[in-house]
C-alpha cells in the first residue's frame, strides 16, 4: 500500500490497517490517532513529528525509523521492533512496549513517563537526558546503554541488566534496582538517595561523587567499586560485599556495615561517625585518617588493617 491511499482512507473513516507495508514511506506530520496498524512493516518509514496518539502498533516492524517528536501517548507497541530507530524527542508517556527491541535506538529527550518496558531489549540505547519516571524496567536489557542525566526517578529496575551502562549525573531517587546488574556500570554523580539496591551486583561500578544517602544495600556485591567522595550516609550495607572497593573520603555517617566484607578495602579519610561495624570484616583494610568516632565495633577482623585510633560507644 502507498502512503497516499493510507492517508486517503484513514481520512474517510478507516481505522484497521493490519500487516500492511509502508517501508520507507514518508508520513512524517500527519495525525493517526487510533490507527491499528498490527504487525505492519514500516522500516525506514518517515514518522516525524506525527501524531499516533491510542494507536494500536503491536508487533510493529519500526527498524530505523525516523520518529523525531512523534506522539506515541497511549499507544500499544508490545512486541515492536525498534530496532536502530530514531525517537528524539518523543513522546510515549504510559505506552505500552512490553518485550519491545530498542537495541541501539536514539532516545534523547524522550518522554517515557510510565511506560511499560518490562523485559525490553535496550542494549546499547542513546536514553541521554531522557524522562524515564516511575517506568516500568523490570527484567529489562540495558547492557551498554547511555542514559546520561536521565531521570529514572521511582523507575522499577528490578533485575534489570545495566552492564557497563552509562549513568552519570542521572536521577534515580527512590528508585527500585532489587537485583540488578550494575557491573562496570558508571553510576558517578547519580542522586539514588532512597533507592533500593538489595542483592544488586555492583562490582567494579563507578559511583564516584554520587549521593547513596538512605540506600538500601543489603548484601550487594561492590567488590572492586569505586565510591570516591560517594554520600553513603545513613546507608544500609549489611551483609555487602566491598572487597578492594575504593571508599577514599566517602561519608559513611550512620550507616550500617554490619556483617559487611571490607577485606582490602581503601577507607582513607573516609567519615565512619556512629556506624554500626559489628562483626564486620576489615582484614587488610586501609583506613588511614579515616574519623572513626561513635562505632560499634564487637568482633570486627582488622587482621593487616591499618585503623587510627577509634573513639567508641
Amino acid at each position: 500500500m502507498e502512503a497516499k491511499e493510507l492517508l486517503k482512507r484513514y481520512a474517510a473513516g478507516e481505522r484497521y490497517f493490519p500487516n500492511v507495508d509502508l517501508s520507507h514511506a514518508s508520513l512524517q506530520e500527519v495525525n493517526l490517532s487510533g490507527i491499528v496498524l498490527k504487525r505492519a512493516i514500516l522500516e525506514a518509514t518517515d514518522l516525524s513529528r506525527s501524531i499516533l496518539v491510542g494507536a494500536d502498533l503491536n508487533g510493529v516492524i519500526l527498524k530505523q525509523a525516523n520518529m523525531v517528536a512523534t506522539r506515541f501517548n497511549g499507544s500499544h507497541l508490545v512486541g515492536v521492533d525498534l530496532t536502530a530507530a530514531n525517537l528524539t524527542g518523543a513522546d510515549l508517556s504510559g505506552v505500552n512496549l512490553w518485550r519491545a527491541n530498542l537495541n541501539k535506538a536514539i532516545l534523547c529527550e524522550a518522554n517515557l513517563s510510565r511506560a511499560n518496558l518490562h523485559e525490553a531489549n535496550l542494549a546499547q540505547a542513546d536514553l541521554s537526558k531522557a524522562n524515564l519516571s516511575g517506568v516500568q524496567l523490570n527484567q529489562a536489557n540495558l547492557t551498554e546503554a547511555v542514559i546520561v542525566d536521565a531521570n529514572l526517578n521511582r523507575a522499577n529496575l528490578t533485575a534489570t541488566k545495566l552492564m557497563r551502562s552509562h549513568l552519570c549525573g542521572t536521577q534515580l531517587e527512590r528508585a527500585e534496582l532489587i537485583a540488578s546488574d550494575l557491573t562496570a556500570a558508571d553510576l558517578s554523580r547519580t542522586n539514588l538517595e532512597g533507592a533500593n539496591l538489595s542483592e544488586a551486583n555492583l562490582s567494579q561500578a563507578n559511583l564516584s561523587g554520587a549521593n547513596l544517602t538512605g540506600v538500601n544495600l543489603h548484601r550487594a556485591n561492590l567488590i572492586a567499586a569505586k565510591a570516591i567522595l560517594a554520600n553513603l550516609r545513613g546507608a544500609n550495607l549489611e551483609q555487602a560485599e566491598l572487597t578492594t572497593a575504593n571508599l577514599t573520603e566517602a561519608d559513611l555517617s550512620w550507616a550500617n556495615l554490619s556483617k559487611t566484607n571490607l577485606s582490602g578495602a581503601d577507607l582513607q579519610r573516609a567519615v565512619l561517625t556512629d556506624v554500626n561495624l559489628n562483626a564486620a570484616i576489615l582484614r587488610g583494610a586501609n583506613l588511614l585518617d579515616a574519623k572513626l568516632s561513635q562505632v560499634e565495633m564487637n568482633n570486627v577482623d582488622l587482621s593487616w588493617a591499618i585503623v587510627p585510633p577509634v573513639v567508641s560507644h
